[in-house]
């Protein structure tokens, strides 16, 4: 199942953007939503862990970085298997457009259960993103 994001807008260029969203150590600030079902968040430089609340423990990693352009993430320790492309791409000269595609490898009746809260991950983050300056 396949989940692309709406092209979000930030108002920073690329090199601002990207060391922020490619050091998962920096995702407490930057990216998870503040709230109480995502409790005991341990992270890395290139990987991180996290629970949600009735959904159960959840990791990823960094696999690929193409400076200002691509960040490339992959499941770890997780239940559900996906990838995740981050695309950054420089317009204007002063702003950023960002897209997010997260490929999860489930079947048919799960991803009629998993697709909703999928594409609100994916939409979060692209508007956690569009905050950055």
């Amino acid at each position: 199942m396949r989940i692309e994001s709406r092209i979000g807008h930030i108002y920073a260029t690329p090199d601002r953007v990207f060391p922020l969203i490619s050091d998962f150590s920096r995702i407490n600030t930057t990216m998870l939503p503040q709230n109480d079902k995502i409790k005991d968040v341990e992270a890395t430089a290139d990987s991180c862990t996290f629970t949600i609340d009735k959904a159960g423990r959840f990791g990823m990693r960094i696999v690929e970085r193409e400076p200002n352009n691509l960040l490339k993430i992959e499941s770890s320790e997780s239940p559900l298997r996906f990838t995740m492309w981050i695309q950054l791409k420089e317009y204007h000269g002063t702003e950023t457009a960002v897209k997010v595609t997260l490929d999860a490898d489930v079947n048919a009746l799960m991803s009629v259960m998993v697709k909703k809260p999928l594409t609100e991950f994916v939409e979060t983050l692209v508007s956690k993103m569009e905050l950055i300056r």
